[in-house]
């Protein structure tokens, strides 16, 4: 199923906010603003993430997966980011280490908020009514011929 350009938004969205990124980090959607700026394209089932400037073509990278562009867009984000940081920092040494370091820690962000997500599903799932399950388990047993001294021990 191809996701729209508002859906994509809301996706992307979602995690820049927990990574606190400026708003100028993000990519527009649909067409460009012209200013080397990512944007954001769907073309025959395809996500294209662009980078036009001047009215001329930068960049262009073809995704068939939607997670993969959105990762791609949250990597890129987190590079301006971390590069931000380092040069606004006045020391004369460990940039390399720095940028790395802040990087990690910008999407550490997202790794966190993922896992919270997974665990919160996770146990609703797991204080579903066991008895649904039961039940299900028994059609289950019923459809494979099973005798009825097996349900039984259900």
């Amino acid at each position: 199923m191809t996701l729209t350009l508002p859906q994509i938004e809301g996706k992307i969205r979602e995690f820049t906010a927990i990574m606190y990124a400026p708003e100028e980090f993000i990519p527009t959607l649909g067409s460009s603003n012209q200013t080397g700026l990512p944007h954001i394209e769907i073309h025959g089932g395809q996500y294209m993430l662009m980078v036009c400037e001047n009215g001329a073509e930068l960049s262009r990278e073809a995704f068939d997966n939607v997670d993969a562009l959105i990762l791609k867009v949250l990597e890129d984000i987190s590079f301006s980011m971390a590069c931000d940081q380092v040069f606004q920092d006045t020391s004369d040494h460990g940039y390399r280490e720095r940028f790395v370091s802040i990087q990690k820690n910008i999407l550490s962000r997202i790794n966190r908020y993922h896992n919270e997500k997974v665990k919160n599903k996770q146990e609703t799932l797991s204080t579903d009514d066991n008895s649904a399950l039961s039940e299900s388990r028994k059609n289950m047993l019923l459809k494979s011929n099973r005798n009825e001294k097996s349900l039984k021990k259900l």
